[in-house]
């Protein structure tokens, strides 16, 4: 009798799979009773960093080789391959449709999966032109949402989002059977009494707020922030002009260190009060605002599991904050205002240190994921 595990297919949709903890949590819940599979793009501008310890199998996207001869001979496919001139129909390219749809294509022929995992509308796309039955895990809501017209969706089992407003953004009334699961990590109690300092957690992007921070503790010159995660050569340039006092006073701290999951919220555990902003200034931002203001982000769990009370965007993606009283939710992004609200947490840091934890528990992974995997289990 083979002691063979069944099979599950992970289709990631970019380079940054290593910063995508919903797909990494959801990897190991499922590979302790799978054999699963991660497809990921190669790594180049997240630090270059890869998913250590996970069977993630990459393929490079850009910068191909021969380009010039791929899009000649996609053009020319294209007049006799149906796939091929749907691609050239609806605006998908070439670079698409060798080094994406022909990878994946591959890799669903190769084997007999139980279940396919499509993150993101591309690869659920993909997997309808296959004819391919898939789970969808909607993370980024706006990428590619201008292809999902082209998706039958008798080939969605189920539908892996983050609120009820996000589905409905993208299939209106249509019927599918959903799970509601947040952006955060399982919940282990890491609590710390002593706690120093404020936390930019995540990647360091003026699109997230990030230059806000530092104009707060440029201005307040009792406070210090450390970041934690990916910042980008050019902000570390800009950071090193513009910034430069403040990392000669040690009261801006850069940690660029990767850290894995649980080792994130082990860190922030350290720091008394986190950032979580959208700076819809910012056009990108502005422009795919429901995404953006729909969706909590995933280091606001971090902080919360943490126990880190948070100074976040007041959106409709953070409302729980409110809720359980774990932050303060602010309309600008001003140091004045981000000073006003740090104090009001400080004047009752406990209660809403304490709250924070209660939050954690209700949104924890584990909790979350369960109905899905027992979803799959019965396929």
């Amino acid at each position: 009798m083979s002691n063979q595990r069944e099979k599950i297919l992970i289709l990631f949709n970019g380079e940054h799979i290593a910063y995508s903890p919903t797909v990494i949590q959801l990897y190991d819940e499922l590979q302790k009773q799978y054999d699963v599979t991660i497809t990921a793009e190669y790594p180049r501008s997240f630090n270059n960093q890869k998913l250590e310890n996970r069977n993630v199998l990459y393929h490079k996207y850009y910068h191909v080789k021969g380009r010039y001869f791929y899009l000649i001979l996609f053009y020319l496919i294209s007049l006799f391959n149906k796939e091929a001139r749907l691609f050239k129909k609806n605006g998908l390219n070439y670079k698409q449709y060798y080094f994406k749809y022909q990878f994946v294509k591959k890799i669903i022929k190769k084997y007999q999966y139980k279940t396919i995992i499509s993150v993101d509308i591309l690869n659920l796309v993909f997997c309808s032109l296959l004819k391919t039955r898939t789970d969808f895990l909607s993370l980024e809501l706006c990428a590619d949402e201008q292809h999902l017209n082209i998706v039958d969706t008798k080939c969605i089992d189920c539908v892996l989002i983050q609120s009820v407003e996000r589905y409905q953004y993208l299939f209106k009334d249509k019927q599918i059977k959903t799970f509601y699961v947040q952006n955060a990590p399982i919940y282990k109690g890491v609590f710390k009494k002593k706690r120093n300092g404020l936390i930019y957690g995540g990647s360091a992007y003026d699109e997230l707020g990030f230059y806000h921070c530092l104009n707060y503790i440029n201005q307040y010159k009792d406070e210090q922030l450390t970041v934690q995660g990916a910042i980008m050569p050019k902000d570390i340039a800009r950071v090193e002009i513009e910034y430069k006092n403040l990392l000669d006073e040690n009261r801006l701290i850069l940690n660029r260190k990767y850290l894995e999951n649980d080792e994130v919220v082990e860190s922030l555990s350290n720091y008394e009060i986190g950032f979580c902003f959208y700076n819809f200034e910012v056009p990108v931002i502005r422009e795919n605002y429901f995404n953006y203001a729909s969706a909590p982000s995933g280091k606001m769990f971090k902080y919360i599991a943490a126990g880190v009370p948070v100074v976040a965007s007041n959106i409709l993606g953070f409302k729980f904050v409110t809720e359980f009283q774990c932050g303060i939710l602010i309309d600008d992004l001003k140091p004045d205002d981000i000073h006003t609200a740090i104090c009001k947490i400080r004047q009752d840091y406990t209660f809403y240190a304490e709250n924070a934890i209660k939050a954690a528990k209700f949104y924890s992974f584990d909790k979350a994921i369960n109905p899905y995997l027992k979803f799959i289990s019965e396929k």
